[in-house]
């Protein structure tokens, strides 16, 4: 059997400017942004708890490419690139704990910031697929948090080992490094474990690649859980 607890901790919600208040870089060529947001201090942005990065644009700027540098959930550094918007806002698919730098390849059309959004995500837990029956049992304890979580599932192969976010399409700068550009993982929602608000229980009786526990509002009360247990044997 393979056991697990997921986590959750209480967080804020969306925030265009946490990280970087609005700025217009125009002095030609790679620039950084200053991170001067409410979560910066000394030049460092530090999450309240791991999240994606938003970028957000005045102007149209999906000629842009914005490079986000950082650490994740477990200390170690985060590189990505991310396709600047036509007027709106994108934002990383990795959870950033820590954002140490951001750069743009060259002048914004316009006014940008950088936040935080409101969704956030564990990160995804492998599945041993192989097993037979693949037979996952799962708990959501919401306890006495206010909540709106979500089970996802991927049949994505996500290229790890240890249930990190996937690796990079280029995985080499290839001449820039505003070329780390990562892949979306393709996420489906649980049949039931869906925008629950209270303790409850599911389980996954087919093959997947991974899950994750998905909070899809701010947690401003108390920490939420999903156990995972993975029963079955190796081998048809």
């Amino acid at each position: 059997m393979r056991q697990s607890v997921l986590q959750i901790d209480p967080y804020v919600a969306t925030d265009v400017d946490a990280v970087a208040t609005s700025q217009t870089p125009a002095a030609g060529g790679e620039q950084a942004l200053t991170l001067d947001g409410a979560f910066a201090s000394g030049g460092v942005a530090t999450m309240d708890t791991p999240r994606q990065v938003s970028i957000v644009s005045a102007a149209d700027d999906s000629g842009r490419v914005f490079l986000i540098t950082g650490t994740s959930r477990k200390g170690s550094q985060v590189v990505e690139a991310i396709v600047g918007a036509a007027i709106g806002t994108v934002a990383t698919v990795q959870a950033f704990a820590t954002v140490t730098e951001i750069l743009v390849d060259d002048d914004t059309a316009g006014a940008v910031s950088a936040g935080i959004v409101t969704v956030v995500s564990t990160s995804w837990y492998p599945i041993d697929y192989i097993r037979n029956p693949v037979n996952v049992g799962l708990a959501l304890t919401v306890g006495a948090a206010v909540a709106d979580l979500t089970v996802e599932l991927t049949l994505t192969n996500l290229l790890s080992r240890r249930g990190n976010d996937p690796l990079p399409t280029v995985g080499h700068h290839l001449g820039s490094k505003f070329k780390l550009i990562y892949p979306v993982v393709n996420a489906i929602d649980h049949d039931s474990l869906v925008n629950v608000t209270a303790d409850q229980s599911g389980n996954v009786a087919f093959p997947v690649t991974a899950l994750r526990l998905v909070s899809n509002a701010a947690l401003t009360t108390a920490s939420v859980f999903l156990e995972v247990l993975q029963a079955g044997h190796r081998g048809a």
